[in-house]
């Protein structure tokens, strides 16, 4: 094995994608493996945003935005859905509001800019949290600046950037590149910019990718 055991994971997500959040719970597990196999192993984790419906309004009743999706099988995806999240300690709910999830991203990026790569992992989560566990908007502003004064920004900057159009063009030119590397649907997982795992996977199937890469590492 290469002693070079440094990747760097971009990952593909929506805010409102559930599996997402079942995918970033699976990943952690993941990388915690990773540094038991190999002790020298270091991630650098990238969010790249995605938009699943970049033309949804805001404050949009959840159940009846997928009911109209799903129809008939709604319930059953919920089920699955709940017992896939009980596996990795998300107790998801299906109710509340939904919005267009774009200011939501911008504050991911936000975060990066303004904190550190703990501030945006923490914006990221409590997102998840917010929106999936406690039934709140993540497109309301009061619920982003709640989140973003949790992870240790401040509300009233936060405030300011998010009502201005700063950063609004570089982010979505950064959906429209990763639309045209292929990836249409979320989570999608981009490794070392050269291996792809679509999907919520397992955190074994994560590892194996893991391997893949450090071997193509090595042949270089």
């Amino acid at each position: 094995m290469s002693a070079n055991c440094k990747l760097t994971i971009s990952v593909v997500l929506d805010t409102v994608c559930p599996w997402c959040y079942v995918g970033a719970r699976r990943l952690s597990k993941a990388l915690v493996l990773a540094k038991q196999k190999w002790p020298e192993f270091e991630a650098t984790i990238e969010y790249v945003p995605f938009q699943l419906d970049k033309s949804m309004g805001k404050g949009l009743d959840k159940a009846a935005v997928y009911e109209k999706k799903f129809g008939s099988r709604m319930t059953e995806m919920n089920e699955r859905l709940a017992e896939a999240g009980k596996e990795e300690g998300i107790a998801f709910k299906f109710g509340g509001k939904m919005s267009n999830t774009l200011d939501s991203h911008r504050l991911i990026d936000y975060a990066k800019l303004s904190g550190t790569g703990e501030t945006e992992e923490r914006v990221v989560k409590s997102l998840f949290r917010r929106y999936f566990e406690q039934e709140e908007d993540i497109g309301d502003y009061d619920v982003l600046l709640n989140t973003a004064e949790g992870a240790g920004l401040d509300r009233q900057q936060t405030k300011a950037y998010l009502e201005s159009n700063d950063g609004v063009e570089a982010l979505q030119e950064r959906m429209r590149q990763v639309k045209k590397l292929g990836v249409t649907g979320v989570p999608f997982y981009i490794i070392n910019n050269q291996f792809g795992v679509s999907g919520a996977e397992t955190p074994e199937t994560f590892v194996s990718a893991f391997k893949r890469v450090f071997e193509c590492m090595e042949g270089d």
